[in-house]
């Protein structure tokens, strides 16, 4: 197939004017101006006015609270919504089909936003993971484990659950997600690091999204301890590190480049130096961190310091779509003196960086997989990049190994 647009970008390399891209088996074998392909024949798929680009990839969303969208709006403190959070899922009372349904939902506008490929958190993989290995996105689905207090006996349950690995496939990977400093103790945090080491899965944690989270882990008190106890949760055993969650990590040795680490919204000055050390990636999430009023994070000052950070959504529950492109233009307009370069790699290759997908996706190069979305460029005299960037078309087509996956049939839950 030969994919032909106004302008390609391939991300290692500059956009080409009247570019192509050409695909043998679901594989790129050639990027190039159109008129100097090397005699390569097949189907032309004309995209038009379009800037054909590597798929975006969300690099930590939680697919599974997709029908929560709406019903519990962040009004800027963490703690309260998260419980209000809780309550509503628990009031709702998911099962396997609600759960089905609600990943269905989240993969769909995945692929419509011109996302390819995803690191999804999941509290029940058993009925998240089926769905992500009938659909086309490319995902490594973190099972999410929570052992403190009154779940501490749930550990190996979840583990297992997390790890299982009969949801393996050519285009899912499963992995695990120990909570957050303030949902996991620390033989449970230890339990976790040996199990991804033994199989060599990779780790997602939720780490430093709030500034409560550091008295917890050092102190066992503050917010995060009334939370517990408002929950049922909390007992006289609970154990916490006694450390920072930073110095915590690499303690358990889990600051590595197979870790990804969500959020990271209160960092200080030894921490970005430890985390750059041990080279984990971070997703940031822009809107979900404006929304709750955070200060502003220093995402620029990681990657001065040559932290690995990507993109994520977070989830439904506290962000208006899945659109990582619509996140770039978030980040765009905040931070304008940022390039259009830059920002398109923290959406694209930065992604499949973190996810471990980095020789396979994320730029347009010969032998990784034809994951393409096509975005209209406006017209204007700007750069092409900067002109989607601060345009607001919405992808008109996606591409994964070369298929169409959007427009088409929607993905069947059950």
């Amino acid at each position: 197939m030969i994919f032909r647009a106004k302008w390609v970008y391939p991300v290692e390399g500059s956009a080409i004017e009247n570019g192509a891209v050409v695909a043998e088996g679901g594989k790129i074998v050639e990027v190039g101006p159109f008129a100097a392909l090397r005699g390569a024949t097949g189907e032309l798929v004309d995209l038009g006015d379009t800037v054909l680009l590597p798929g975006f990839v969300n690099a930590h969303t939680h697919l599974d609270l997709s029908d929560l969208h709406g019903q519990v709006p962040p009004q800027g403190l963490f703690i309260p919504w998260l419980s209000a959070l809780m309550q509503k899922r628990s009031a709702a009372a998911p099962d396997e089909t609600s759960t089905a349904e609600a990943v269905r939902r989240g993969i769909e506008e995945s692929l419509a936003c011109g996302v390819t490929a995803i690191g999804d958190v999941t509290t029940t993989p058993d009925w998240t993971r089926p769905m992500l290995a009938r659909s086309h996105l490319r995902s490594v689905s973190f099972g999410e484990v929570i052992a403190i207090g009154q779940r501490r006996s749930m550990l190996e349950r979840r583990l297992a659950a997390a790890l299982a690995a009969e949801w393996a496939a050519p285009r899912l990977r499963v992995g695990v997600s120990p909570h957050a400093p303030y949902t996991i103790e620390p033989a449970a945090l230890r339990r976790c690091a040996e199990a991804a080491r033994e199989i060599g899965a990779p780790v997602c944690m939720h780490l430093l999204e709030t500034a409560q989270e550091e008295r917890f882990a050092v102190a066992g008190d503050g917010d995060f301890r009334e939370f517990l106890m408002r929950m049922k949760v909390w007992d006289d055993r609970v154990d916490t590190p006694g450390v920072d969650p930073v110095t915590w990590l690499e303690r358990e040795g889990l600051l590595s480049s197979k870790t990804l680490l969500a959020h990271v919204n209160y960092v200080t000055d030894a921490q970005l130096a430890v985390l750059a050390e041990h080279g984990p990636s971070v997703a940031y999430c822009p809107r979900t961190h404006a929304a709750f009023g955070h200060p502003p994070h220093r995402f620029r000052e990681m990657l001065a310091r040559g932290i690995n950070v990507c993109i994520g959504t977070d989830s439904l529950a506290s962000n208006p779509s899945l659109s990582v492109l619509e996140e770039l233009r978030h980040v765009r307009r905040a931070y304008p003196d940022i390039s259009a370069e830059t920002l398109v790699r923290l959406g694209t290759l930065a992604g499949t960086k973190a996810l471990g997908l980095d020789d396979q996706i994320g730029a347009l190069m010969p032998r990784r997989w034809a994951d393409l979305v096509a975005v209209p460029a406006p017209p204007g005299k700007k750069a092409v990049l900067d002109r989607i960037l601060d345009g607001a078309s919405a992808p008109t087509a996606t591409y994964i190994a070369g298929k169409r996956v959007y427009p088409s049939e929607p993905v069947a839950a059950g």
